[in-house]
């Protein structure tokens, strides 16, 4: 049998990891969504590098967010290194006891999708929700498959593909996780209810958060911007990433914007200030607080168009808008946060 999809579904999470987390959590019994997991793991704040072929890229810290997004809703995260000499036996007995498990994997070897056969590879995030008797498949639920039109799925994938896909080690400045299986406990039907913290996310564990929490996210997130370099000069340095691309060989500079269209429009960017709107306003955020956050989406949505005119015409006036707009989104992100961080009273030093 080769690896195939079995039911596609329109539906996507925004990310392939916290997404998965959320596919954990509701096979554990306690379902946790996507945005929740971004909220209480401060999934809001973005930091610049290079992705796993050494291009430019503008995203949050996957791997914290999502393990601080889990712990803040009562779940312990179980990272496990995979026994490469017996997987299969590994991965059963972990999936007898928590019933699914998260693996990066090396997209070259996922052959259910046409998109990763055709594109060059990338770090993934994947469910693995059951493996055969005889270990020759896996049962995968694929979170994310980016495409023209993206899309998740369910899939039947051969045990030596996952296996290949998990060994096969790639990485990028943001992530290096690949050899591991990922699980995750119910603390709280494990121990009863969280008594609350001091910052007052050891209380989330059950349901959405509510206003009061979602407030203390945002202004917890607004004090790490100011208070991490690698937060507040996230967007200069993905600035500086990108004009070094654009100013290589005319290939990796038409495939450097291309990478910049995705991670502003498609990815990364647009869609994470997607999910902050709503944390915004639940949060009961003010008026100029919600101004700048609409402000920074169409700066991003701005930049998305521009990195595709830059791909096609490596015209010099295109790429000086880019500049332009890289210093709006600059000064914009700070503003943002510095608002939010006001909407509490909380104040900084920029």
């Amino acid at each position: 049998m080769d690896s195939h999809i079995v039911t596609r579904y329109d539906g996507t999470a925004v990310n392939c990891l916290t997404g998965s987390y959320s596919v954990l959590a509701g096979i554990a019994g306690r379902p946790v969504e996507e945005q929740t997991v971004f909220e209480r793991g401060d999934g809001y704040l973005f930091q610049a590098g290079l992705d796993e072929s050494g291009y430019p890229e503008y995203i949050f810290p996957v791997e914290e967010a999502g393990a601080l997004g889990m712990a803040r809703s009562g779940f312990t995260v179980h990272k496990e290194p995979i026994d490469f000499d017996a997987p299969g036996p590994h991965l059963e007995a972990l999936l007898e006891r928590h019933g699914a498990v998260i693996v990066w994997v090396n997209t070259a070897h996922l052959n259910y999708a046409d998109v990763y056969r055709d594109n060059n590879p990338y770090l993934h995030a994947v469910v693995v929700r059951g493996i055969a008797a005889d270990h020759g498949h896996v049962d995968v639920h694929d979170s994310l498959v980016v495409g023209t039109q993206p899309f998740s799925c369910r899939a039947v994938v051969t045990f030596d593909d996952l296996v290949r896909a998990a060994a096969d080690r790639i990485k990028s400045d943001a992530h290096d996780a690949m050899g591991f299986f990922y699980a995750v406990s119910d603390d709280l039907r494990a121990d009863g209810p969280a008594v609350p913290g001091a910052d007052g996310t050891a209380a989330a564990g059950e349901g959405r958060p509510d206003g009061a929490e979602l407030s203390g996210a945002l202004t917890r997130q607004a004090e790490r911007f100011f208070a991490e370099a690698r937060f507040r000069e996230a967007i200069r340095r993905y600035q500086a990433l990108c004009e070094e691309c654009f100013a290589g060989p005319a290939e990796r500079a038409a495939l450097g914007a291309r990478r910049l269209f995705h991670h502003a429009s498609v990815l990364y960017a647009v869609p994470s200030l997607r999910l902050m709107a709503r944390s915004l306003q639940v949060a009961g955020a003010s008026e100029r607080s919600l101004a700048l956050h609409d402000e920074a989406a169409r700066h991003w949505e701005a930049m998305g168009v521009l990195a595709l005119r830059h791909e096609a015409t490596s015209a010099p006036s295109v790429r000086k808008r880019i500049t332009q707009r890289f210093e709006q989104l600059d000064d914009v992100t700070a503003r943002l946060w510095e608002s939010v961080a006001a909407d509490s009273g909380v104040r900084h030093r920029s």
